[in-house]
């Protein structure tokens, strides 16, 4: 998210070794050490002026914002897996080097078998952007993660998961031709619309990863066809 109003602003230092946990290997440990240069709370999303949601499968009384430098971005997607599990609220990571900047987001639910443990459903991590030259999916990424443009408040888990799946729209634009028109649907001030939908770009995202690794021609039919619907029910969910 960007543009969070002032009265969230927090910019807390976190320790780098908060990362490592006791029983991690030890080429984890000195990969942290050597990769994390800072971390930092910068914002957080408190009080009820957005409501909490609270019930057995969430605990969301908070959105976190995180500003994390690594000696190098191509370090991002380690941290974002030890980051988001590590971080129990629903939080949105900035990862950055001296050059590039990552965002991260990540779909959590409680444990079924402990609630003090929460289950990643899914991550979304943006393609790198450049911190030098402007980019137009970083601008873009902006105009729609701004927080004033997210339109569902109704709750803090569904501000959270429009801006997660806005985030994997703008950074898969060329999944398929009608990905874009989603940005502005009716879609987002419905949480479980806004989940179903994810579900069904992930499942494109799979088919399309499937069909260029394809080479028979009849598999490549089959998984044309299984796009062409999923493309469809995206079509009919994003309206």
């Amino acid at each position: 998210m960007f543009d969070v109003p002032s009265r969230y602003t927090a910019d807390s230092p976190i320790e780098p070794k908060t990362f490592i946990a006791p029983n991690m290997k030890k080429a984890e440990k000195d990969r942290i050490r050597e990769s994390l240069l800072s971390a930092r709370l910068i914002w957080q999303i408190t009080g009820e002026e957005i409501p909490s949601l609270i019930d057995k499968d969430y605990n969301c009384s908070v959105i976190m914002g995180l500003d994390i430098k690594l000696k190098a971005i191509n370090d991002s997607a380690f941290f974002a897996e030890l980051a988001q599990h590590m971080v129990k609220a629903p939080c949105v990571i900035r990862f950055h080097d001296h050059a590039e900047e990552v965002y991260s987001f990540a779909h959590k639910r409680l444990s079924h078998t402990d609630t003090s443990q929460v289950v990643i459903e899914n991550r979304v991590e943006t393609p790198p952007f450049s911190l030098m030259f402007p980019d137009k999916t970083a601008e873009k990424l902006r105009k729609y993660l701004a927080f004033g443009a997210l339109v569902n408040k109704s709750d803090k888990l569904s501000l959270y998961l429009e801006a997660m799946v806005k985030a994997f729209i703008v950074s898969h634009e060329k999944l398929y031709s009608g990905m874009p028109l989603l940005l502005d649907g009716k879609v987002w001030y419905n949480r479980t619309k806004v989940l179903d939908l994810s579900g069904c770009l992930l499942e494109l995202q799979r088919l399309s990863a499937e069909l260029r690794a394809e080479k028979l021609p009849g598999e490549r039919a089959r998984l044309n066809g299984e796009m062409k619907r999923v493309m469809e029910v995206v079509d009919n969910r994003g309206v």
